[in-house]
């Protein structure tokens, strides 16, 4: 589910290695606080005496309105679960900066004290909490507040001071502990009378494994969280996941933690089993825990829904079933229930939709996986008791390699026999003949493709069962309410009439109380010369992160220099008078990172300002690329004429990598510029420029690389000009100490250890763009009509204009929308208000209908429904359907979606069709 660092693979090989020569010894025994109430072994949990098969539930009180809490929660009971699970996001909590490490009066968990209480004491789950504070969970930042980012010193020796060892980071995590320790304290199993449900675990950290650091620096945060849990009262078992370390320690704090698995398996289920063999290797004396097993995947902007990942009840059972075979004892299905990022508190590039594919669905439907996981439920209730203390049974079985099998007997002699078939196009129909503990046996066996099954015996083999049993799904409504086309708008222009404050030098937003994904303002209005004006012809803006600004000069658009909407320096040229002069921009938080650089950097305009003119950007698009596949000196392959392949590093092949990168989709024109893809290893890029003395003389001298991934060196003529370390930033270097008139040498060679690699933007030579006259400025946390309450429902439609939208328009639910292709179709203001209004039919008792908007609209924002925020939509999509609780809607009443769209720079904010409708598939009726 995570997105692992570039160095994960190497951190798994030694992680294996540690645990290896640890476990060779004697491993310190387990303490418990109140082992009578809850404790563990090699096998299981054992709560209040009973050894309990924990099965869980991932649900996340953060991405589901409150009201909808219920509904979610009686059907994962419904579905045989004994347990939920759920991050508890640190940002969520804190959203605004404290004064000090020592101030806690920012806190508000009255939320999660609400899940808690609902879980426990209507619903008799027990509960695992995961506090982080690093969560990751595709939320913004990773769960770490905007504004920590302020105390973030100005050095430290490892890859991130998030995460790290660093005692800045140390203190402010405790400072997070202390608070949220003493809300679980009293909603502990331990605290509470004996047969009430409470929480079990507590997680430290978060997939330490895939963060690049020295096992003794993890060890001693983990130390400080754990301390700080038992210093707050915390007297319930504490764990990580996938955190070698933690893994035959013979540390005295760190071994009395155990680790769990993370599964991503996708259809190569028979791999669950092996990994969980694996896991009960390296840790002997704790129970196989698998922490995330994977019911889906999200999705990302620009790329792929979580439908899209094609993960069905199949994948769903079958990890479940190859897990319990390898002998877990507990099982956390992630996500059980997704959700949405309401208010967009998704991490950076993640959609509205948490949707995850998972057996609950985000509009709190069931389906065929939901169905499939119920399956496993009723196995856990029925057998869970003989699981937990069952011990592999070795067996043999001849000629069937599509064929994954476990055997595990239980004491009281039942035997359980997990079959998978791993062909993803064939059934499998035949007789299996195998051999268990030396006894022949044939078992008339029938899978289909990718399907699973458990075959239980009963002792003395009496009796034989097949189970999961089919399960049945709520009814389905008859007749449903039609959709509901929107043909009339009303749309607004941003006004800019804004909360106004003068901006003190230096002061990002997260400092002015903005830690959530929001547009805010930035104005100046500045008095110039006429020589002033004949001066300058830029606009240089400096952020805190790479986020872009859009900008109108005296009500005018200004044009950035390039195609690359991150960089943030405008052409102002003509656009400047002699006076007064008012410079607007509107700032796009693009989001917050959740495991990369602006994962740990503030949000804002540090500074802007006036440049000179520029003589012109040239695009440096013609190179010649080759691997590296030995250690030789630059020049000697410089100076090797065969093997170099050609590509054109233009906008198109831009274009198609970016596509290629995050969806998977057709290949680039020129193959060769992506010869780095997916490897891990090295290539030079060479080309060759023409100086002449007056592109020297007058700084054109200026490279630029949008994207080096993951590391680069640059070379000009022979000689080395620098390194660049920062995959996720330009490079940007001025090369006029290395060239000369004439023909010169460019060339870079670049590394890469996973994922994409290699040039993936635009290379440009320009001259530098720099400030030479700043100016003052004032800011708005919000847009104007933020402000006015525009998506509050405003009262009137006053001083809005209509316009009609065809009926007929053939919407689409997902991926692109043809109308964004066509031409002429620009901007005509910096961001556009849209309200559409629609009235909703009364509810029918019977039934539970949840409904959607579909919207096809150039531009990206935020939506409205009722004045509650929706999500962000994005220009790129995929998507295009928008998830609206029911608890929000007005039935039998007039309702009001707002939109809030940021002008394309190419297509503007223009909608061409909307509808709400019921999700037909979803609806269900009531019992």
């Amino acid at each position: 589910m995570k997105q692992p660092s570039k160095n994960w693979l190497l951190c798994v090989l030694l992680g294996m290695i540690v645990c290896s020569s640890a476990t060779a010894q004697k491993l310190p025994e387990k303490q418990f606080f109140h082992p009578d109430r809850v404790r563990y072994d090699k096998d299981c949990f054992t709560i209040e005496g009973k050894d309990i098969f924990i099965l869980s539930a991932a649900f996340h009180y953060f991405r589901c309105p409150q009201e909808l809490w219920r509904d979610r929660f009686r059907k994962i009971k419904e579905a045989g679960f004994n347990t939920v699970e759920t991050y508890v996001p640190w940002n969520w909590h804190e959203r605004n900066m404290p004064k000090n490490v020592d101030d806690y009066s920012q806190f508000d968990f009255d939320d999660l004290k609400a899940w808690l209480r609902m879980a426990h004491e209507e619903f008799g789950f027990y509960t695992i909490v995961r506090p982080g504070p690093f969560i990751c969970a595709e939320w913004a930042g990773g769960a770490y507040p905007r504004w920590l980012a302020k105390y973030c010193p100005d050095s430290y020796d490892t890859s991130f001071w998030l995460r790290s060892n660093h005692p800045e980071h140390m203190k402010w995590s405790e400072h997070w502990y202390n608070a949220v320790c003493r809300v679980f304290c009293d909603e502990q199993l331990t605290h509470k009378k004996p047969g009430e449900k409470g929480i079990i675990m507590v997680q430290l950290e978060n997939e330490y494994i895939y963060f690049d650091m020295e096992s003794e620096k993890k060890e001693e945060f983990l130390r400080v969280l754990s301390d700080a849990c038992i210093r707050n009262g915390i007297d319930v078992p504490l764990f990580t996941c996938v955190t070698p370390e933690v893994r035959g320690s013979h540390d005295p704090v760190i071994s009395q933690l155990f680790d769990m698995d993370n599964q991503y398996v996708w259809w190569n289920m028979h791999e669950a089993k092996s990994r969980i063999e694996n896991l009960k290797a390296e840790q002997p004396n704790a129970p196989a825990f698998v922490c995330e097993l994977q019911g889906g995947w999200f999705s990302t902007v620009g790329g792929r829904l979580s439908e899209d990942s094609y993960l069905d009840g199949r994948h769903a059972r079958g990890m479940a079933l190859m897990a319990m075979a390898g002998g877990s004892t507990g099982l956390n299905y992630y996500m059980f229930f997704g959700g949405t990022h309401f208010d967009d508190w998704g991490a950076r590039r993640m959609t509205t939709t948490y949707d995850y594919g998972a057996p609950l669905k985000e509009t709190g439907g069931v389906g065929e996986k939901y169905a499939a996981v119920k399956g496993i439920g009723e196995v856990v209730g029925k057998f869970g008791s003989r699981l937990v203390r069952s011990k592999s049974v070795p067996f043999e079985m001849k000629g069937n390699d599509n064929l994954a099998m476990g055997v595990r007997r239980a004491t009281d002699g039942t035997l359980f026999i997990f079959l998978l078939n791993r062909d993803k196009k064939q059934e499998f129909r035949q007789i299996v003949n195998l051999t268990i503990e030396g006894k022949p046996m044939r078992i008339d066996c029938r899978l289909g493709a990718l399907d699973s099954k458990l075959l239980v015996l009963s002792p003395g083999g009496t009796s034989t069962e097949w189970y999961p049993r089919e399960q049945v799904l709520p009814a389905r409504p008859v007749a449903l309410p039609a959709a509901i086309s929107v043909t009339k708008v009303w749309r607004k222009d941003e006004d800019f009439r804004g909360d106004w404050k003068p901006l003190r030098k230096g002061v990002s937003l997260p400092e002015l109380g903005v830690n959530d994904c929001r547009y805010s303002m930035y104005r100046s209005r500045v008095n110039l010369t006429q020589k002033e004006v004949d001066l300058y012809g830029s606009l240089v803006f400096e952020l805190f992160t790479g986020d872009p600004v859009y900008v109108q000069v005296n009500g005018k658009f200004a044009e950035r220099v390039s195609r690359d909407e991150l960089d943030n320096t405008f052409i102002v040229s003509g656009l400047l008078h002699k006076g007064m002069n008012e410079v607007v921009a509107i700032y796009e938080n693009r989001g917050h990172a959740h495991g990369y650089r602006p994962m740990e950097e503030l949000s804002g305009l540090r500074q802007a300002g006036f440049g000179r003119k520029q003589t012109g950007i040239l695009p440096v698009e013609e190179w010649e690329v080759r691997t590296i596949d030995k250690e030789e000196p630059l020049s000697a392959l410089l100076a090797e004429e065969t093997g170099w392949e050609r590509i054109r590093l233009d906008q198109r092949t831009i274009d198609n990598l970016s596509t290629l990168q995050i969806a998977g989709l057709e290949k680039p024109e020129w193959p060769a510029a992506w010869i780095l893809q997916e490897k891990a290893g090295r290539a030079v890029y060479r080309t060759h420029l023409r100086w002449t003395p007056e592109m020297i003389r007058e700084g054109m001298t200026v490279l630029e690389f949008g994207c080096i991934d993951d590391a680069g060196t640059l070379w000009v003529n022979g000689k080395e000009v620098g390194t660049h370390e920062e995959w996720d930033k330009p490079y940007v270097v001025n090369v006029a100490p290395f060239v000369k008139p004439g023909d010169n040498e460019i060339a870079i060679v670049v590394s890469n250890q996973s994922g994409a690699g290699g040039l993936l933007k635009a290379v440009r030579l320009k001259q530098e763009f720099e400030v030479i006259k700043k100016i003052n400025w004032e800011v708005s946390a919000d847009l104007g009509g933020i402000c006015q309450g525009w998506n509050r429902e405003p009262d009137s439609t006053e001083g809005w204009s209509v316009a009609e939208l065809p009926a007929d328009y053939p919407l689409v639910r997902k991926g692109r929308i043809a109308e964004t292709l066509k031409a002429g179709v620009g901007r005509d203001a910096l961001l556009t208000w849209y309200r559409l209004e629609f009235d909703m039919p009364r509810n029918d008792p019977s039934v539970r209908i949840p409904w959607k908007l579909i919207v096809n609209a150039t531009g990206t924002g935020y939506m409205w429904l009722n004045g509650h925020n929706i999500g962000r939509h994005w220009e790129e999509g995929p998507q295009r359907e928008f998830y609206l609780p029911e608890c929000w809607l007005r039935p039998g009443e007039k309702n009001v979606i707002v939109l809030g769209l940021r002008q394309s720079e190419n297509k503007g904010a223009r909608l061409f069709g909307a509808e709400v409708a019921p999700y037909v598939e979803d609806a269900e009726c009531i019992q």
